[in-house]
């Protein structure tokens, strides 16, 4: 991408202070491959007071077909109720894996209708993170829901973004000590690339762990919300129901619908299923706060990583290993939680599912920020 010319800057004047207005709310990317637990995630998110949501950037390398990522998230948005309020941007894809795509809409599912008249941005993915981080004024917080290669792309195309990113909260990673592995090759050779994911590593580094390399050696800050501790928030159907009584949450048949039929849409057993991308959002608003004892990750540790690029060691590709020698350059620092409590993450996300604020989708189409960078520039 060409930077901006002198010439050309007068055209962002408008459009960059649509990015960050004068508010205590922080504004926050959600980069997502549009799973369903990436649904929840953004359903969870546009209703918390002290983010702002100014775009939601697909990508399509995960869990979702490329071509539906975008769709099932417009769609998603103006079934909450959150019509053309966020930006929703197409984004790079290669590998289609595909089994949730017609989650909300199918008669076996949600059977939802999809309004065709919603529209993704005029912008894709990367150049749309490109330009929110390059002319925002202030930092702005990336929560990333699937696999980096939108965001490793952004960075790559103009690297003077870096330092407008305030934290990237990533949702998986799997943080192992050294010995751990046996760092012996597997006894029959697999082709590279894999075809299907090595043991206990993470989905969102393994199907593209060049990008998280990249994005976790570029100096950006980092949180993670690991595998290993997603196992421990289940998504336990019979304390949901519990809770929902307990606190006397109001849940729509569409909302209760949208959090409770993964396990029989995706033909899984319901043990199976995790809230997995969810928690990574709120381990984002707990640690955006002030005093983040009170949310629902009750230990942090902070480690440093490296990500390994090469398939001679199947358990090594697509892992974060930590204790490496202080001789191993590379490594990222990563703040990551490891303990939670599960009553006060679902009474945090049911309270905010039902709250109907979308404080994130306020802003009329017209002056979404990328409607109005993509006026000024045809203008």
């Amino acid at each position: 991408m060409k930077p901006l010319s002198p010439s050309n800057e007068h055209h962002y004047a408008k459009a960059r202070m649509l990015t960050n207005k004068a508010s205590s709310r922080r504004p926050v990317i959600i980069d997502t491959d549009t799973d369903i637990d990436d649904l929840w995630a953004v359903a969870y998110s546009i209703n918390v007071p002290t983010i702002d949501v100014v775009a939601i950037t697909a990508v399509g390398d995960g869990f979702s077909d490329p071509f539906y990522t975008a769709p099932n998230m417009l769609t998603l948005l103006g079934l909450l109720g959150c019509k053309d309020g966020v930006a929703v941007a197409y984004g790079r894809s290669s590998s289609i894996l595909g089994p949730i795509d017609t989650y909300l809409t199918s008669p076996k599912c949600l059977n939802q209708t999809a309004d065709i008249y919603l529209q993704p941005s005029p912008f894709d993915a990367v150049e749309l993170i490109v330009q929110i981080l390059k002319h925002s004024h202030g930092k702005v917080d990336i929560l990333a829901l699937g696999p980096l290669t939108n965001i490793a792309e952004a960075i790559s195309t103009d690297r003077t973004i870096v330092k407008k990113i305030g934290t990237l909260y990533f949702s998986g990673g799997d943080f192992q000590a050294l010995s751990q592995f046996t760092l012996l090759p597997p006894a029959q050779q697999p082709s590279f690339p894999y075809h299907t994911k090595n043991k206990g590593s993470s989905w969102n580094v393994f199907l593209d762990v060049l990008a998280m390399q990249r994005v976790a050696s570029s100096g950006i800050k980092l949180a993670a919300m690991p595998s290993p501790t997603q196992l421990l928030l289940p998504t336990n159907l019979t304390m949901l129901e519990i809770l929902v009584k307990k606190f006397n949450i109001k849940l729509t048949p569409f909302l209760h619908g949208l959090i409770t039929n993964a396990a029989k849409c995706t033909n899984q057993d319901e043990g199976e299923i995790k809230w997995w991308d969810n928690s990574a959002a709120q381990l984002m608003v707990q640690m955006q706060t002030k005093n983040n004892k009170k949310g629902f990750c009750k230990k942090f540790e902070t480690v440093s990583t490296l990500f390994f690029l090469i398939p001679e060691s199947d358990q090594l590709f697509g892992h974060g290993v930590v204790n490496l020698t202080k001789a191993v350059k590379g490594q990222a620092p990563f703040t990551i939680c490891t303990q939670v409590d599960e009553t006060i993450f679902l009474k945090e996300f049911l309270t905010k599912l039902i709250s109907k604020k979308h404080y994130s989708c306020a802003t009329t189409y017209k002056n979404r920020y990328d409607i109005a960078l993509q006026r000024q520039l045809s203008g």
